[in-house]
């Protein structure tokens, strides 16, 4: 039964990544064996390290802003507050529907201040200069956080109510009678009972993060905020602007092994915190 996975895996995850290490040993242009002369360009290049920062701070704060929404949202509808659980669910779960290169479009226009006026509300009533402008360089990252978030927030929140439909029903009744409120509940029986989902949903948003590439390139053709913002730009106009496929491979295999050890170094400390007894296991 396990066939059928092992082998989509094998063809589309252990074979490009074999070819990418194997081509990424080769000098651009000639093709001839460099090692890892490639390696070394982009361990020196201050530009591709600088996107990694700047993911990076992104991750942080995007991240943790979006999963703490999709929390707040699906212990919200999971609660006996919410009327029309299914209708919300759905509207909150729309965004993630939107292609990414409709909503980045689309939000683009939103933040343009000759088209939307509340951008123009500060400068009216003298609290800024001229018109507030997110597309502007030093605000396009948290311009491309807010977008990230109205489309993927729906989407984690999705994952955690369905984690929350196998909270057991007689516990949160039992807690319900002894007279826990219904954030008690939320915050005391069900958000630990689906830490391990949130923990997923956490994996997932750090992998997408390093990956981020549709935003900002949308984004640079309205309002230039750089051609080489994300390691993914950098990657691509390395491989298809300049021409030189072994190098982008090289900073393809590196910005993997960048995204594996902030995984796993993330897993280690979330599991590390979950467990009181691993440090005193440690030490034996």
């Amino acid at each position: 039964m396990t066939a059928p996975f092992l082998v989509l895996f094998a063809v589309f995850f252990v074979a490009p990544l074999v070819y990418s290490v194997w081509l990424s040993l080769k000098a651009g242009g000639t093709g001839q064996f460099a090692g890892l002369l490639n390696y070394r360009s982009v361990i020196s290049n201050s530009e591709y390290w600088g996107g990694v920062q700047r993911m990076a701070y992104f991750g942080v704060i995007q991240v943790t802003a979006m999963i703490g929404l999709a929390i707040a949202l699906a212990l919200f509808l999971d609660s006996a507050y919410c009327k029309g659980r299914k209708f919300f669910a759905l509207v909150y779960f729309l965004p993630y529907a939107v292609p990414g290169v409709i909503a980045a479009i689309m939000w683009a226009f939103l933040f343009e201040p000759d088209l939307n006026g509340a951008l123009n509300i500060p400068h009216k009533l003298g609290l800024a200069s001229g018109p507030i402008s997110p597309l502007d360089y030093r605000l396009a990252l948290y311009a491309i956080m807010l977008i990230v978030t109205w489309e993927f927030a729906g989407y984690n929140m999705t994952i955690l109510l369905t984690s929350l439909t196998n909270v057991p029903r007689q516990i949160v009744e039992a807690a319900r009678i002894d007279g826990c409120s219904e954030l008690g509940i939320a915050w005391r029986i069900k958000f630990p009972l689906i830490r391990r989902t949130v923990m997923f949903t956490v994996i997932l948003s750090i992998i997408g993060t390093l990956q981020l590439f549709n935003e900002p390139v949308l984004l640079n053709d309205i309002a230039s905020v750089g051609s080489n913002y994300t390691p993914n730009q950098i990657i691509y106009n390395t491989a298809f602007s300049f021409g030189n496929e072994p190098l982008a491979a090289a900073q393809s295999v590196l910005l993997a092994a960048i995204t594996i050890g902030a995984t796993v170094a993330f897993y280690s400390i979330i599991r590390r915190r979950a467990d009181p007894f691993a440090a005193a296991r440690r030490l034996r």
